[in-house]
């Protein structure tokens, strides 16, 4: 996930979601803001991806997934995207698995696959790639937040279990959880580099709060929930609408 800036003025925050939102009334959740709660990871991989304008009555819903057989369906998307099929496979699984638990969330792949794109580039950052099993040949491990360069400080929480540091807390995996978070959101003993596993937290963290991405406000208000920065949901709604019309 892209660093959060832990200096920003909360006034000029306020203002741009204004802009952003052009008269949308925002609860309490658009602007709270837990640091300790929230996925952050070391870079944006897609420094390349252009943030798009967009309006605040628009969502990037999807296609829903008919086909039973995912893995069938995955090929075809990830010919159609560019997408890694495996990534692919993740976020569709994702999307059967909120759409059985929680079907008034309505959470789609492609908004999961516009967030793996930013965070991970699909699993592989850093010259990673996704294993026939979904796991990451090489760990994503995100930078230190230890407060410097502007990123979050937040001390130890994992005893360097899941990120290999026992001072301070580092994004981990192809979503980039902190570990507390994976700790709330992931199946007990899941692996965070597991694509798997990751959708499908990821996918249970969007959907928390009762929230419907079918609608624009619920939609904007689970991405800004993942990383507390108007660009970062602009160019995670691009991406994402970018891959419905497949």
């Amino acid at each position: 996930m892209s660093q959060q800036d832990g200096g920003g003025s909360p006034i000029v925050f306020r203002v741009l979601l204004v802009l952003l939102l052009a008269g949308v009334t925002i609860g309490a959740v658009w602007l709270l803001a837990v640091p300790t709660t929230l996925p952050a990871g070391p870079v944006d991989p897609s420094a390349d991806v252009v943030a798009v304008p967009v309006k605040p009555d628009t969502v990037a819903p999807g296609r829903a997934i008919t086909d039973s057989d995912v893995t069938g369906w995955a090929a075809k998307m990830s010919a159609s995207t560019g997408i890694p099929v495996r990534a692919v496979q993740a976020y569709g699984n994702a999307e059967l698995v909120l759409r059985a638990a929680e079907p008034a969330c309505h959470l789609s792949w492609n908004t999961l696959a516009g967030i793996g794109r930013v965070e991970s580039d699909h699993g592989q950052y850093g010259g990673a790639q996704l294993s026939a099993d979904g796991t990451e040949t090489k760990p994503i491990i995100g930078v230190p937040l230890n407060g410097s360069g502007g990123v979050q400080n937040i001390p130890d929480t994992d005893h360097g279990t899941l990120d290999g540091d026992p001072v301070h807390d580092h994004a981990v995996g192809p979503m980039q959880f902190l570990p507390t978070t994976w700790r709330e959101y992931a199946d007990r003993g899941a692996d965070p580099q597991s694509i798997d596993a990751a959708a499908v937290a990821a996918g249970r963290y969007l959907c928390a709060d009762g929230r419907n991405l079918a609608t624009a406000r619920g939609w904007w208000a689970a991405i800004l929930s993942y990383n507390d920065s108007v660009s970062y949901a602009q160019k995670v709604f691009g991406l994402a609408n970018s891959y419905t019309g497949t």
